[in-house]
C-alpha cells in the first residue's frame, strides 16, 4: 500500500488579512502531525511520500506529477478550522486530476466530521487521535473489507455518509513513534526565532492543563512525555540529521516544572549542543526552572501576556498580575533569553483606551518580540460559546458547509467598542510602534546569527511599512 502525504500551502485566514505580513514572514516549520501520520503508517508496512509543496516550492504541476509517478492508494491531509478552505481548494483538485480516494484528520474533525464530509471530494475522515484508529483504517482498506465498527472514523456508505464520533485519546504518549523526519528535507525548516540549521519542531505534551478562555488545547486531557523519551527524540535528530535547533511547540511547555528540569537535565547530562524555543505562561515559572532552561540550550521563551487589563485577564480566565508578568519577563532576560510576548486585542470589555495600554505596556517590558493578535473565537472554546449566547450561531458549522470562501462573513467582535476592522489597524500600529524603536532594531542587528534571518527581518520590516 502507498500513501501520499500533501501539507499544502496555508492561505492566510480572511478574518487575519490585515496582519497578514507577520504569518507570512515565519519562515517554514515542518508539518510535524503530518509527519507523525507517516511514521504511525510506516509502523503498518505503508510506503510513505510527504510532499510538502510551499518548503519544497513546487507548484500544483509539479506536486500533480510526484503523486502520479509514486502511484499512492491514497492521499492524506490534515484540515484545521483556520486553513479549512485553503486545504479543501488543493482536495478538491487533486481529486479531479487524480480520482485517488481522500483521507483527511486534524482537530477540526472532531466537532465537525459531517459537515468536512459534506465535501464530496473526501472520502474518508479521522475524527479524534489518528493512532488507534490508523491501523485499523489501514488494514481494511488494504484488505478491501468494509469500514464500519472502526471507532472515529467517517466514510462514505451506499451513497450516504457514515461517522463513527467517539473520541479515543493516547494514554501513554511514549508509546507514538517519532516523527518520519527521513522523509523532508529537513535543511528547509527555519522559522523567525530559528538560530540555527537545521530546525524542526518538537511536541512533547498534548492537551493543556490550564483554562484559557480562547484556547483550543484545553478540551483535552493534559498528558505529556517522559524526560527520556523527550530527549531521546533530540538526540536522534541530532544524531541522524543533523538538527541542532528545535522549537518545542507545546501550548505550555512548562506546565511541569519537575519535568521540565528533568528534561534539561537530560540534555546536559548527554551533552547535547542544541539550542530550542519553548512557550510558557508567566505565573507557572520559577527562577531555577528558567536557569535550568538556559543552561540547556533554550535561547527564548514566548509568553502568553496578552493584555495589561485586569478585568480583560479575568475574562480571559489568565489569572496573572501585571508584577508577576514584569518580573518574569525581567528575569529571563537577565539569564540572556529572549522573550517574545503574545497579545490580543478584542476580547468583550476592549476599548481604545484599553487597547492603548496593553501597547504602552508592551513597549515597557524588556520584550524582544510582539505578536499582536485580534481575536477570533475558535469552535469548542469559552468564548465561542459566549459569542454564540450573544447571537453568533454556530458559525464554524456553516462554514465549514459553504462552497464559497469569499462570500463568507466575518466574526464581528462582540463587547468591544471598536469594530474588527478598526482594532486589526489598531494592531498594526502597534507593531510599528514596538518594532521601529532604536533599542529593538540595534538588538536585532546585534543578535543576528545568520545571512537568513537576517533576510527574514528586512522582508518583515519591509511588510509591516508597506501595509
Amino acid at each position: 500500500m502507498k500513501v501520499s502525504l500533501i501539507f499544502t500551502p496555508i492561505d492566510i485566514n480572511p478574518h487575519n488579512k490585515s496582519v497578514s505580513f507577520r504569518d507570512e514572514k515565519l519562515g517554514f516549520v515542518p508539518p510535524t502531525s503530518l509527519l507523525i501520520v507517516a511514521a504511525l503508517m510506516e509502523r503498518e508496512g505503508v510506503e510513505v511520500d510527504l510532499i510538502d509543496i510551499e518548503a519544497e516550492g513546487l507548484s500544483y504541476t509539479d506536486t500533480l506529477k510526484r503523486i502520479r509517478s509514486f502511484a499512492p492508494d491514497l492521499l492524506g491531509f490534515t484540515v484545521t478550522s483556520w486553513s479549512f478552505y485553503s486545504v479543501v481548494r488543493w482536495i478538491n483538485k487533486f481529486k479531479e486530476d487524480t480520482a485517488i480516494q481522500i483521507l483527511v484528520g486534524g482537530e477540526h474533525l472532531r466537532l465537525y466530521p459531517h459537515e468536512t464530509m459534506s465535501h464530496e471530494a473526501i472520502d474518508f475522515c479521522i475524527t479524534g487521535e489518528a493512532e488507534l484508529p490508523l491501523p485499523e483504517f489501514i488494514s481494511a482498506f488494504r484488505a478491501n473489507r468494509p469500514f464500519d465498527g472502526i471507532k472515529s472514523l467517517g466514510f462514505r456508505k451506499n451513497g450516504n455518509v457514515v461517522i463513527d464520533r467517539t473520541i479515543q485519546f493516547v494514554e501513554d504518549l511514549n508509546t507514538i513513534p517519532f516523527p518520519s523526519r527521513h522523509l523532508i528535507k529537513n535543511e528547509l525548516y527555519e522559522n523567525v526565532l530559528s538560530r540555527k540549521k537545521n530546525f524542526t519542531a518538537l511536541i512533547t505534551t498534548r492537551g493543556c492543563p490550564f483554562n484559557c478562555a480562547f484556547c483550543t488545547h484545553n478540551h483535552q486531557k493534559y498528558r505529556a512525555r517522559s524526560p527520556e523519551n523527550v530527549v531521546d527524540e533530540i538526540e536522534l535528530n541530532l544524531k541522524v540529521y543533523g538538527i541542532y535547533d528545535f522549537d518545542i511547540y507545546d501550548s505550555t511547555f512548562t506546565a511541569d516544572e519537575r519535568r521540565v528540569i528533568r528534561i534539561c537535565e537530560e540534555i546536559r547530562r548527554r551533552k547535547l549542543d542544541v539550542s530550542f524555543t519553548v512557550r510558557s505562561r508567566v505565573d507557572i515559572v520559577s527562577k531555577e526552572m528558567i536557569d535550568s532552561l538556559k543552561s540547556a540550550g533554550c535561547h527564548t521563551i514566548m509568553y502568553g501576556i496578552e493584555s495589561s487589563n485586569p478585568d480583560i485577564l479575568r475574562m480571559m480566565n489568565k489569572q496573572i498580575s501585571l508584577e508577576q508578568v514584569m518580573n518574569t519577563v525581567s528575569y529571563t532576560k537577565q539569564r540572556g533569553i529572549r522573550v517574545l510576548g503574545f497579545f490580543l486585542f478584542g476580547f468583550p470589555g476592549e476599548t481604545r483606551q484599553t487597547m492603548e495600554d496593553t501597547v504602552r505596556f508592551s513597549l515597557d517590558l524588556p520584550l524582544d518580540y510582539a505578536l499582536y493578535s485580534i481575536l477570533l473565537p475558535m469552535p469548542d472554546t469559552e468564548i465561542y460559546a459566549y459569542y454564540r449566547e450573544h447571537g453568533l450561531g454556530d458559525y464554524w458549522s456553516k462554514y465549514s458547509m459553504a462552497l464559497d470562501e469569499p462570500n463568507i462573513e466575518l466574526i464581528e467582535l462582540i463587547g468591544t467598542e471598536t469594530t474588527r476592522e478598526e482594532t486589526a489597524k489598531f494592531a498594526l500600529e502597534a507593531y510599528k510602534r514596538f518594532y521601529f524603536r532604536p533599542r529593538i532594531i540595534w538588538n536585532k542587528l546585534r543578535m543576528l546569527s545568520s545571512f537568513g534571518e537576517f533576510r527574514r527581518l528586512l522582508s518583515g520590516a519591509i511588510a509591516i511599512l508597506t501595509k
